[in-house]
C-alpha cells in the first residue's frame, strides 16, 4: 500500500482555510482562549472526510487503536458516573483526557497539509514575533522595574512564562534547520535568520518578567540541554565560543538582575532547602510538609502548593490503581487541607494519578513513548528534518518539567500542546508504516527473483 496523502488535492480555499486552523490551533501559545477546541474539530472533520474518500486508506495500526480505546474508556468512565450519581458528577477538566481519541485523525489531518507546513510555521511564528514585540514593550518598564507582567495575551504570567519557553525552544530549531539545511527555502531562511534571534531575545526578557519560579527552574535545566543539542548542528570549535557568549551574556544578566531574582525566588528556595534537608536528615515526610504549612516563613505560594500536593497525594492513595475518575471532587472535599482555594493542583502528574490512577499512568506512558519513538524513526528514515525531531523531544522534555509545578495540561497551552505535537507525532508514525508496507513488496518481489 502507498502512502499518497501529502499530494492529495484540494480547493484552494480549503488549502488556505487549513492552514489558518493550524496556526489557530497553536495559538493557545500566544493567546490563551479555547480557539484551539474549535479548529481542531473542524481539522479532525477535514481529516475524517478525506479518509473515507480514499480508495487506499492506511490502515490504523497499534499506536492509533490505542489511543482510541483510550479515549473511549475515559468518556464511557465519565458518562457513568455522571449517569449514575446524584447531583451529576462532572469533575473539573476530566473530559480532556479523551482528547488521544482524536490523534490519529489529527494525524491524518496534518498529513494533508504536511506540504504547506514550512510556510505555516513561518506565518505562526511571524506573528509570534509581532505579539511579542509588542507585549514586551507595552511592559518594559515595568520589567526593569521588578514588576510581574504577563506575557502574551495569558491569563496568568506562569502560563505566558510557559508558552515562551516553549518558543524559544521551537525558534532555535527553526534557526538551526534553515542554518544546516541548504535545500530550505532561501525566502523562509532569510527571515529565519533575522526573526529567531529578536524571537529568542523577548522570551528571555518576558520570562524574567513573568517571575514563575517553576519555569525558571524548567528553563534554567532545559538550556544547557538545548546548548547540548545544538553543537551537534555546527562545527565544534565555532559552535561552543557561540554557545560560550550567549552564556556569559546570560549570566551577565542574571547578575545584572540578582536582587530582583533573590526576592523572588530567594524566600521559596530557602523553605525548599530546609524541607529537603530535614527530610534527608530522617524526619518523617508528611512532618515535614505538615510543618512547612504550618510555617509563617513559607511563602504562600508554595504553603497553597504544598496544601494542593498533600491532599492530591491523599486523594490518589485512597484509589492508587485506578483512581476516581469525575468523582475525585468529591473526595477531595476531605482531604486535610480541602479549604485551600484552588482544585487545579499545580501538578500535572497529580492530575492524572487522581482521576486514572496508576493504570492511567501506565497507558500515557505508553501512548507518549509511541509517539516519542514514531517521531525518532520517522527522523532516521529522512520523512523530517532533524532540527523537528529535535524541536519535538526537547519541547516535550520542558514541558514536562513544567508539570512539576503547575498544571500546564490542564490549560489551554499544554491542550494545545498535546494535540498539535500529537498529531505531528501520528502523521510521523502513518509515514513510517506506509514506507514499510511500501517497501515489503519490493523486498518479496527481489528474494523470489533471487530464488527463481
Amino acid at each position: 500500500m502507498t502512502f499518497e496523502i501529502s499530494k492529495t488535492k484540494m480547493p484552494l480555499l480549503l488549502t488556505l482555510f487549513g492552514s489558518l486552523l493550524w496556526i489557530l490551533a497553536a495559538s493557545a501559545l500566544l493567546v490563551e482562549t479555547d480557539t484551539y477546541r474549535y479548529v481542531c474539530g473542524i481539522l479532525a472533520l477535514i481529516g475524517l472526510t478525506y479518509y473515507l474518500r480514499m480508495p487506499n486508506r492506511p490502515r490504523t495500526n497499534r499506536l492509533g487503536w490505542l489511543c482510541m480505546a483510550w479515549g473511549a474508556y475515559v468518556i464511557i468512565r465519565y458518562l457513568i458516573v455522571y449517569f449514575t450519581t446524584s447531583p451529576h458528577e462532572v469533575g473539573a477538566s476530566d473530559w480532556l483526557y479523551a482528547f488521544p481519541f482524536f490523534f490519529p485523525i489529527l494525524g491524518f489531518a496534518f498529513a494533508l497539509y504536511a506540504p504547506y507546513m514550512e510556510r505555516i510555521i513561518a506565518a505562526f511564528l511571524g506573528i509570534t514575533l509581532v505579539m511579542l514585540a509588542v507585549t514586551v514593550s507595552l511592559h518594559i518598564r515595568e520589567i526593569f522595574a521588578g514588576d510581574t507582567i504577563r506575557p502574551l495575551i495569558m491569563n496568568n504570567q506562569i502560563h505566558g512564562a510557559v508558552a515562551c519557553g516553549l518558543i524559544i525552544i521551537f525558534t532555535s530549531f527553526w534557526l538551526l534547520h534553515y542554518l544546516t539545511d541548504s535545500r530550505a527555502n532561501p525566502l523562509i531562511a532569510r527571515f529565519a535568520f533575522v526573526a529567531s534571534p529578536l524571537i529568542f531575545a523577548l522570551c528571555l526578557i518576558a520570562i524574567y518578567g513573568a517571575k514563575s519560579k517553576g519555569v525558571w527552574l524548567a528553563m534554567g535545566i532545559t538550556l544547557p540541554v538545548l546548548a547540548v543539542v545544538m553543537l551537534r548542528y555546527v562545527k565544534l570549535k565555532s559552535g561552543i565560543l557561540v554557545i560560550a557568549c550567549l552564556a556569559v551574556a546570560l549570566v551577565a544578566a542574571i547578575y545584572g538582575v540578582r536582587g530582583n531574582l533573590i526576592q523572588t525566588a530567594g524566600p521559596t528556595v530557602t523553605s525548599a532547602a530546609l524541607m529537603i534537608d530535614e527530610i534527608t536528615g530522617g524526619h518523617d515526610i508528611n512532618g515535614v510538609v505538615n510543618g512547612t504549612i504550618g510555617s509563617t516563613a513559607t511563602p504562600v505560594s508554595m504553603d497553597q502548593r504544598l496544601q494542593l500536593w498533600s491532599n492530591g497525594w491523599e486523594v490518589f492513595s485512597s484509589a492508587p490503581i485506578f483512581g476516581w475518575g469525575s468523582r475525585w471532587l468529591e473526595r477531595w472535599y476531605h482531604t486535610k487541607y480541602a479549604d485551600v482555594p484552588y482544585t487545579l493542583l499545580h501538578n500535572g502528574y497529580l492530575e492524572m494519578l487522581v482521576r486514572y490512577g496508576l493504570f492511567g499512568a501506565v497507558v500515557m506512558s505508553i501512548i507518549l513513548g509511541m509517539l516519542v519513538v514514531s517521531v525518532r524513526r520517522a527522523w532516521q528514515v529522512g520523512v523530517i528534518p532533524r532540527a523537528a525531531m529535535h524541536a519535538y523531544m526537547v519541547g516535550l522534555f520542558f514541558f514536562a518539567l513544567t508539570l512539576l509545578s503547575n498544571s500546564n495540561n490542564r490549560l489551554a497551552i499544554g491542550e494545545s500542546f498535546a494535540l498539535v505535537s500529537s498529531a505531528f507525532a501520528c502523521w510521523c508514525n502513518m509515514r513510517v508504516h506506509g514506507l514499510a508496507a511500501t517497501s515489503r513488496p519490493q523486498t518479496t518481489a527481489r528474494a523470489v527473483a533471487v530464488n527463481e
